[in-house]
């Protein structure tokens, strides 16, 4: 360890607004306090979690979007070790054939193949901190569309055993040619690769009894100032600091953390050529949450449909359902799609697989997985974003530089507010 050492001007306690209450934002704000910085955390929405909200039907929580935590999840072991919140093993895993309605488990040949070794081997060579917090460090090497570098290397074996997960988990079809590095860094946070065999006492997936929501509820709650319900009307950034002008009054602060991707900030930012170009370059899914009760389906799981996350031509119809409590017929389906395809075709894939949709509870649309595309990972995009960290007193924090997981986006603004913010008085010591 090295120590780093700072001017006293440096070392004064900084303020900062936050725009976002999703867990990146309040991660980030809840390291800048313990560090004796004053924070403000914006939030348009009437609630905190962002995409980790929760909902209750009939007296019980149920997540709209992340909710599943692997033995990856270190910092998120943490943190719900350090507020005592409850955690519970999560609904298992199963594939479910659309045609014959018969469910099994995830096929993960890959894992016992020579295939796998070659894998590690590659990823020793070629990109060694994949697993580490952010994305720039491996983006040039899995820059290439992700069938091309799967043929390239001969490891089709990887998006047999993890693709249908992760195109259910709203990570896009393969055959759209997304990044390679999406779907490794996906692969590796299942903690299937490598990784503890255990985390909290739990051997495999886990989540929070009560709902994820509640987790992030607890941590707004640690923080001196969370606004939710503040709309963000324009952000004006000066040599002195920055101004941030809203519907209820400016927030006047040293520095700005964007937990929000670019492209969705960029309306109401002062921004420059390069980040309007950079917002330019931003992809996202349009992927669907549908909270409804149906019957006669199969129960108990977390379940994966094999022929409608199999290729882009079934966009539109459910990619995947978690039905959580086993004496209530309320499930979870996931859908990408525009939202007048999504409600009309849930009806239809509900049924082919011998179920009736009773009653549709809430739907929640997400501009989910900013990304960059092939051709603009492997032109530096993700070294542009990190070059932008600290110019005009902007940082950015999310699923655009960290992925879009909960524990990567949570690890990614810990370790921004640690390296970027030194705590107030002290110094602070570096690896």
């Amino acid at each position: 360890m090295t120590e780093q050492t700072f001017t006293s001007r440096e070392l004064r306690p900084r303020t900062v607004a936050v725009i976002g209450a999703g867990p990146s934002g309040l991660a980030v704000a809840r390291e800048l306090e313990r560090a004796g910085h004053r924070v403000t955390v914006l939030e348009e929405r009437d609630t905190v979690a962002g995409k980790c909200e929760s909902v209750d039907v009939d007296g019980r929580a149920y997540d709209l979007g992340g909710h599943i935590c692997t033995t990856r999840y270190e910092r998120i072991a943490e943190l719900v070790t350090e507020l005592d919140v409850e955690t519970e093993r999560t609904s298992r895993y199963r594939v479910l054939d659309v045609e014959g309605r018969a469910a099994t488990r995830q096929a993960m040949s890959f894992l016992r193949e020579e295939s796998f070794l070659r894998y590690l081997a590659l990823r020793e060579r070629e990109f060694p901190h994949i697993a580490d917090p952010g994305l720039a460090h491996s983006a040039r090497a899995l820059a290439a569309p992700v069938t091309q570098w799967l043929a390239e290397h001969d490891l089709q074996s990887l998006a047999e055993s993890f693709g249908t997960g992760y195109t259910a988990a709203g990570y896009g079809y393969l055959d759209d040619d997304v990044p390679a590095l999406y779907l490794v860094k996906y692969a590796e946070m299942t903690g299937l690769l490598a990784g503890p065999p255990e985390l909290l006492g739990h051997t495999g997936a886990f989540t929070v009894v009560g709902g994820f929501g509640a987790l992030w509820r607890r941590v707004a709650e640690e923080l001196k100032d969370v606004r939710c319900g503040v709309r963000v009307e324009s952000v004006e950034r000066r040599a002195e600091g920055v101004r941030v002008h809203t519907d209820v009054g400016p927030v006047e602060a040293d520095d700005l953390v964007l937990a929000v991707a670019l492209d969705r900030v960029l309306p109401v930012l002062d921004a420059t050529e390069e980040e309007r170009d950079l917002a330019s370059r931003i992809r996202a899914n349009a992927y669907h949450t549908t909270l409804a009760t149906a019957s006669g389906l199969p129960a108990d799981a977390f379940y994966f449909l094999d022929a409608h996350t199999a290729s882009r031509e079934s966009k539109g119809h459910c990619v995947s359902y978690h039905h959580r409590y086993p004496d209530s017929d309320v499930r979870t389906f996931y859908s990408y799609g525009h939202p007048e395809d999504v409600g009309a075709r849930l009806r239809e894939d509900v049924a082919g697989l011998g179920g009736r949709l009773e009653a549709v509870h809430l739907e929640r649309e997400w501009a989910f997985m900013p990304h960059f595309a092939s051709g603009d990972l492997a032109d530096g995009a993700l070294d542009r974003l990190d070059a932008l960290q600290g110019r005009n007193h902007t940082y950015h924090v999310g699923g655009l530089p960290a992925f879009e997981l909960i524990e990567c986006a949570v690890a990614h603004a810990q370790d921004l507010a640690r390296r970027r913010f030194p705590p107030a008085g002290g110094t602070l010591t570096l690896p």
